[in-house]
């Protein structure tokens, strides 16, 4: 089959959740004998079996951040989709005019990131986004979703759930943990909705006191400095997995999250998950029984429980690696390529049925 897939970033330059889908997904699609084309503005991540388009340098409506927002999906309106059985969107198919059947998967909702972003100017981005999703799912020929969280602000909407899935060949259990106690979080920044800030004020007001060796360790572009604290930034996917196996504890207390990919790479690696309650915890962790869903006041004391009880975490670490399993890339790829199979008879059918 020949597939088409539309997402803005990709690895090759950004370490957002939905360019690693996207790439992924694209590999396993290759693995599995299709044929795929993945139209981004950036290039392909090095070693990519998929080829990648690209405007070219004299493109100036994706030129900067407004023209990476809402120009691509002017430039993706502007080329040409008919050479394919199908196109599988990541999202800025509202303007597209084809006849190749499309697939959207929803990654989340503008409107969930609007209500739950710290700052104003965030919340306005994300609201001048919410009408283009609704564009694009009603543009799609089908959709899925990858929670049913990622529904909610979309009332009518009639859309299967396909999970997000994870690199089985990186995130993995490990050997060998962390010599001093250690709590991981993995996030873009720390006073965003993946509220990383709870978790420093947590750990030096409740768990430094209490295990002075403790360590806290931040995957993030903010820079934090503070004994037993450590911050990284811009790592590959190897390097992360490696914190993933060595951590004691994985930390993310969001308040929003469309599914929350860092709690299945947690768990697919053997760490135990803390986190607040989110549409995207919940779902995942099924309510708190493969990982520990708490207030956010009582974050410092649940983590603390969790460092000085070493078979609290094997039990739940175990728990959360049968979870992990229905999270697998053959998995979900199977369900797509089910879904690619039914869009395209689809259309095969009205045509037969016009002639």
């Amino acid at each position: 089959m020949r597939i088409a897939v539309l997402q803005s970033f990709l690895p090759s330059r950004s370490q957002g959740g939905v360019g690693h889908f996207a790439d992924q997904l694209a590999s396993r699609l290759v693995e599995r004998g299709h044929q795929v084309t993945v139209f981004s503005l950036d290039p392909a991540p090095a070693g990519a079996a998929y080829g990648v388009v690209q405007p070219g340098p004299d493109v100036r409506l994706v030129k900067g951040r407004l023209g990476r927002t809402y120009g691509f999906g002017v430039w993706l309106a502007r080329q040409d989709l008919s050479g394919y059985d199908v196109v599988h969107a990541m999202g800025d198919n509202h303007l597209l005019r084809t006849r190749t059947p499309v697939v959207r998967t929803l990654h989340g909702s503008a409107l969930g990131e609007a209500i739950h972003a710290p700052r104003l100017v965030t919340k306005a981005f994300f609201a001048s986004i919410y009408p283009l999703e609704i564009l694009g799912v009603a543009r799609a020929t089908r959709t899925a979703a990858i929670s049913r969280g990622s529904i909610k602000h979309f009332p009518f909407l009639r859309a299967e759930t396909i999970p997000n899935a994870v690199a089985d060949a990186f995130f993995r259990p490990g050997k060998k943990r962390s010599e001093a106690p250690s709590i991981l979080f993995v996030g873009h920044r720390l006073r965003d909705r993946k509220r990383g800030f709870l978790l420093v004020d947590a750990f030096r007001r409740v768990i430094k006191p209490a295990l002075p060796e403790a360590e806290l360790w931040l995957v993030c572009d903010d820079s934090l400095d503070g004994a037993g604290v450590r911050c990284f930034a811009n790592l590959d996917i190897e390097s992360l997995a490696g914190l993933y196996r060595r951590a004691w504890v994985f930390c993310l207390p969001s308040s929003y999250e469309g599914f929350g990919r860092p709690y299945v790479e947690a768990m697919a690696s053997g760490t135990p998950v803390v986190t607040t309650p989110n549409p995207g915890a919940l779902e995942v962790l099924g309510g708190g029984r493969y990982g520990v869903i708490t207030p956010a006041s009582r974050l410092g004391e649940e983590l603390l429980s969790l460092l000085v009880d070493r078979d609290r975490r094997e039990e739940i670490a175990a728990k959360g690696l049968v979870r992990a399993q229905d999270f697998r890339w053959d998995t979900v790829v199977a369900q797509y390529e089910a879904l690619y199979d039914q869009v395209v008879d689809g259309r095969r059918a009205r045509g037969s049925d016009a002639s």
